[in-house]
């Protein structure tokens, strides 16, 4: 079977949930014991960023590099189903629309992954943000993959699709994370402590992008709230990129103390994770939210939202929080920092869940959906 794909938003950013889909993905087909290519259409422009992924040691890939930049041939598309895609890669059997880019493809079935409705769900943090592509991509497709039952339910009522016309089909995190041992630990906080300037012998971690949706703001009132009930010394890193809204000079005050740590974006967030007391992932709402299993994998427990897919993840194996309610996460923290035995529950808890998630499941249920469209 040769599958089609959107490939250039994983060039984009490498700390996404979008990139570690595609990735797993590709990963997950490797592993299935069937004749599948998967033919990664992306733009011309991205070819280093796409060989820097090393995609190519995957059996299954065969990368296509569109001979017309994208931007030029989505302004055709929006008006015309000329030319189809089979003109400029070749041909395939089933177009998998990754993110928003959905070509014309003759008879070929096309399939897209809707991976959160958060712009409609959450219209207050984004403004009037252009929905065209996604709208456009969502009315000609054929079928759907929802990578949540949340987002397929938000996707059924916001857009009126009918319920047999998705299938959910969960994420993962990367297979070889697994609990640092404590020489590990010691030899890595140690590094931290060098590279940040600022002694990190315990610290809750927290996970940021620009979209403030990840709730860093209350993330870190809340730690400021139980800091006085935490073990001595404990602080508060932070890493990715920070929320938009941190140019704001009072809350630059707030954001930069000694009991806050900022990272930057990190290459080695399984190591950050794997030295934490706790993940504290309390965004206001997630399509899927891979770090709660990336920290299971790693044994650290974990405090998630009660809301959208959330839940559905974390199973009983985290403690679940009303992300806009600052006491209930403080006293969260507090909880796990202080608990010892919670904190072990926790991490069985944890480390059984995520037995449950792996992309090689994700690709068989994936190519499933494939064959049922074929």
């Amino acid at each position: 079977m040769r599958v089609a794909f959107d490939f250039d938003i994983f060039t984009v950013n490498k700390y996404s949930g979008l990139h570690a889909y595609g990735t797993g993905l590709l990963a997950g087909f490797s592993k299935l014991a069937v004749d599948i290519d998967a033919k990664l259409v992306y733009s011309k422009c991205f070819d280093a960023e796409i060989s820097r992924l090393k995609v190519d040691h995957f059996d299954c890939v065969l990368r296509k590099p569109l001979p017309i930049k994208r931007r030029y041939l989505e302004k055709i598309w929006k008006h015309s189903r000329y030319p189809v895609l089979q003109w400029l890669i070749g041909s395939f059997d089933v177009y998998h629309c990754i993110y928003t880019l959905m070509p014309s493809t003759g008879s070929k079935p096309c399939i897209m992954t809707v991976h959160d409705m958060r712009r409609y769900i959450l219209p207050e943090l984004y403004g009037k943000f252009n929905r065209g592509r996604f709208e456009r991509a969502f009315t000609r497709a054929d079928h759907f993959i929802a990578v949540s039952q949340s987002t397929k339910n938000d996707l059924c009522q916001i857009l009126g699709i009918s319920q047999d016309k998705v299938d959910v089909i969960h994420l993962a995190a990367d297979e070889h994370l697994s609990p640092l041992s404590q020489n590990d630990k010691n030899r890595l906080k140690a590094k931290f402590s060098e590279q940040m300037k600022t002694p990190l012998d315990r610290f809750v971690i927290a996970v940021s992008s620009s979209d403030t949706r990840k709730n860093i703001e209350r993330t870190i009132r809340a730690f400021k709230l139980a800091v006085g009930h935490l073990p001595r010394g404990t602080k508060l890193v932070v890493t990715g990129t920070p929320p938009k809204d941190i140019a704001d000079t009072e809350r630059q005050k707030m954001y930069l103390s000694e009991d806050v740590v900022w990272t930057g974006p990190v290459d080695n967030l399984a190591e950050w994770l794997g030295c934490a007391d706790a993940l504290v992932y309390v965004s206001l709402y997630e399509g899927f939210g891979i770090p709660i299993l990336e920290a299971f994998a790693c044994g650290v427990p974990t405090i998630t939202s009660d809301c959208s897919s959330m839940p559905e993840v974390a199973g009983d194996a985290a403690m679940l929080v009303d992300p806009y309610d600052e006491q209930s996460i403080s006293q969260a923290i507090t909880n796990v920092c202080n608990d010892e035995g919670l904190q072990k529950r926790l991490i069985r808890s944890g480390l059984e869940r995520n037995r449950q998630f792996n992309w090689t499941k994700t690709a068989a249920k994936t190519l499933e959906v494939y064959r049922k469209m074929l």
